[in-house]
């Protein structure tokens, strides 16, 4: 299901709002956040890329290759086409492999500084959120402009939590990312398990929540010990109705 932008404005405005009346709260809002229960909605399918034009939303076939790439050309996102790798268990594969460069924003670019390899259409999806939520919210709480992401290296062939014994994770398709630290123009670096101030704290609270909107898995400080230092955001099936979602 991909966001209306009317859904995505109202996301932005509603957020915008909570976090700001946040940051006069006193001291205790530097408290680590409570993960939020895990929803379960069953009003649509998941979020996808954004669909070639004129696609059926009945249709199964994939997007095809060459359709999302000039998606993200327009974009703008800055990326490289890539081999899909070799892996060492069953099961890994990368739909159309894509490293993401930056993504443009209004007149900056944002640096996504590891360069992920992602598939295609998580790589569509990931810039979306950056476009319409990460660097508007950040904008708005910091008064600076978000220029570069820290993340993981997207694909790897593992199972979860890197059990190689365990179901494969969203990772060895291309389908997930890990996020540590959003970076702006006016040089401070937020991360994702400390922040040095309400305001910071609020802007990670902000993205953290929002982030359902665009993703059928997040989960971050609080959630479990593999993931106390990053955001893990997905773009993988969950259930048989298309509309669940993990959100901790």
């Amino acid at each position: 299901m991909t966001m209306s932008r009317e859904r995505v404005r109202f996301t932005v405005e509603v957020t915008l709002a909570l976090m700001l009346s946040g940051v006069a709260t006193s001291a205790g809002a530097l408290d680590a956040p409570t993960p939020p229960r895990r929803p379960e909605f069953q009003t649509g399918p998941l979020p996808e890329a954004k669909p070639a034009v004129g696609a059926q939303p009945q249709q199964a076939a994939p997007q095809p290759a060459e359709d999302c790439m000039a998606n993200l050309r327009a974009a703008g996102v800055a990326f490289e086409p890539a081999e899909a790798p070799a892996g060492a268990l069953d099961g890994c594969a990368v739909e159309a492999p894509v490293r993401i460069l930056s993504i443009t924003v209004g007149v900056r670019r944002v640096v996504v500084n590891a360069k992920p390899l992602l598939a295609c259409p998580f790589a569509l999806q990931f810039s979306d959120y950056v476009k319409n939520l990460l660097a508007p919210l950040g904008a708005g709480m910091t008064g600076a402009s978000l220029v570069a992401i820290d993340t993981g290296p997207g694909y790897e062939c593992r199972g979860r939590n890197h059990d190689n014994g365990a179901k494969l994770s969203a990772h060895a398709k291309g389908l997930a990312l890990d996020v540590g630290a959003f970076v702006f123009s006016d040089g401070r670096k937020i991360a994702v398990d400390v922040q040095p101030d309400a305001q910071s704290t609020a802007y990670v609270r902000g993205l953290r929540t929002a982030a359902c909107g665009w993703f059928t898995t997040i989960l971050g400080p609080g959630s479990d010990p593999y993931h106390a230092s990053h955001l893990h955001f997905d773009i993988e099936r969950h259930g048989s109705t298309g509309g669940y979602r993990i959100c901790q």
